[in-house]
């Protein structure tokens, strides 16, 4: 893939790029025509500057948000989770990944491994996601901070 990158690894945008990157972020859905209007570019020309995107690996997918709140899944808990590496480590951790109630996953350096954050219908419904986090990983930490309220997601 052509990714046009710059010495230090930067793909180079203009300020119209970037409208439109933030045009995107804030809903996906918009058309070329209303994008455009935007950023005072006809749709076609915002067509062609959006598949340049995507060809340079800038924009690489597009998603649904989902309103967790509305399938019964109203309380977000971040947990730290630290493991002994051993044989199961790296599977284990994607099995914690792929787990359903996981909406985010980052292995990290410093005190622990992995930090999620998940989608749980209540406290029950966590302890369970973390009971099934322990049969994947040989656990020595979990560490579990609930959202009192998102200010930005």
């Amino acid at each position: 893939m052509n990714k046009a990158l710059t010495a230090n690894g930067v793909v180079p945008l203009d300020e119209t790029d970037h409208k439109i990157l933030a045009l995107l972020k804030q809903d996906a859905r918009l058309t070329n025509a209303a994008i455009g209007e935007q950023v005072g570019l006809t749709a076609s020309s915002v067509f062609e500057r959006v598949k340049k995107l995507e060809r340079r690996g800038v924009v690489h997918g597009y998603t649904a948000r989902i309103n967790h709140a509305a399938l019964g899944q109203k309380l977000t808990a971040f947990v730290r989770l630290s493991a002994a590496y051993d044989e199961i480590h790296d599977r284990g951790m994607q099995a914690i990944a792929d787990e359903p109630e996981v909406v985010d996953a980052h292995t990290v350096a410093g005190e622990d491994c992995l930090i999620v954050k998940v989608k749980v219908r209540d406290t029950d419904h966590l302890h369970d996601f973390l009971m099934r986090a322990k049969g994947h990983v040989t656990l020595l930490r979990a560490v579990t901070m609930i959202s009192m309220a998102a200010l930005k997601e």
